[in-house]
């Protein structure tokens, strides 16, 4: 259920009306399954939901998992923004790295979940140039 309040005005020439307070929730793209991003660059993904008024924006994993901020290696951004920073091979953790997350959007209108998206960190795309070497 929405609430939707509508304000008029008049005079003599013209009468004005316009919706100040419905309320939405949508997805901006909803289509997004997967990502694949360098460990060496890093990725940041805005949460596929939104909403009018704003809507409160939270990542989780797919089990249901709240996301906490990691230093240096993952954060949510207050615009709800998922970032994963860029990291060592050594550093590498599938929990984060290689797992499937979901955001969702609240407002007086309700709440709407995204669809699972897999986010999988590859191999860095830089290489030293010996490695491209066969000697």
């Amino acid at each position: 259920m929405s609430l939707v309040l509508t304000c008029s005005h008049a005079n003599l020439l013209t009468v004005h009306s316009e919706d100040v307070g419905a309320s939405r929730l949508y997805f901006v793209n909803a289509s997004l399954q997967r990502v694949t991003y360098s460990s060496s660059v890093g990725v940041s993904l805005p949460c596929p939901a939104a909403g009018t008024p704003s809507a409160a924006l939270r990542w989780y994993l797919a089990t249901g998992d709240d996301i906490y901020d990691v230093p240096h290696i993952r954060h949510v951004h207050a615009n709800g923004t998922l970032q994963l920073y860029p990291f060592s091979p050594s550093a590498y953790n599938s929990y984060i790295h290689d797992n499937d997350y979901f955001c969702t959007a609240e407002n007086q209108a309700g709440k709407i979940r995204s669809p699972n998206i897999r986010i999988k960190a590859g191999e860095s795309l830089t290489r030293r140039r010996t490695d491209w070497c066969d000697w």
